[in-house]
């Protein structure tokens, strides 16, 4: 096979022959540098952009740390002293006005009923409820009422 092209490349003219090496000299350049050389580039270059990315990230993270400290300490203190029953009442009348009753149940658990309400607000409240005081519901049952988008829950929560 050598021979064959070495035979081959002997029967061309100067310039063909330049031509040819050239060729093969560029393809010698070429094929290592597009399947190799650049895709390593490339992702050294993207692992670079991510890291300068989460860096900055990190920055203002770190910059923004205070703020998130002393709203974690103020929404601590804003319910220390209160009552379980006390926060789900006032915040529930605030809410829902008459249209509720409230009563405790065993130890920890405090039983909010509520009569003619929209579904969303009485989600909303509930996060309300879990993010700014810490309460969470153990129990939830809902049905729906006469009216359209209008229903009914019994809900318990503890703290």
């Amino acid at each position: 096979m050598k021979d064959k092209i070495k035979a081959q490349l002997e029967q061309l003219n100067d310039r063909e022959r330049f031509m040819v090496y050239a060729a093969a000299l560029t393809l010698a350049v070429f094929i290592p540098y597009q399947f190799l050389w650049a895709p390593l580039m490339n992702t050294v270059e993207d692992r670079r952009l991510k890291i300068e990315k989460q860096e900055n990230d990190l920055a203002w993270m770190q910059s923004h740390l205070a703020e998130v400290k002393s709203l974690s300490a103020a929404s601590r203190t804003a319910t220390t002293g209160q009552p379980l029953y006390g926060v789900v009442e006032k915040t529930a009348r605030e809410k829902f006005g008459g249209d509720i009753r409230v009563q405790q149940e065993g130890k920890k658990g405090i039983r909010i009923q509520i009569k003619n309400s929209g579904f969303d607000e009485i989600m909303i409240w509930l996060d309300d409820l879990q993010f700014r005081h810490k309460i969470y519901v153990k129990d939830f049952k809902i049905d729906s009422e006469k009216a359209v988008g209008r229903v009914r829950a019994s809900i318990l929560v503890e703290s």
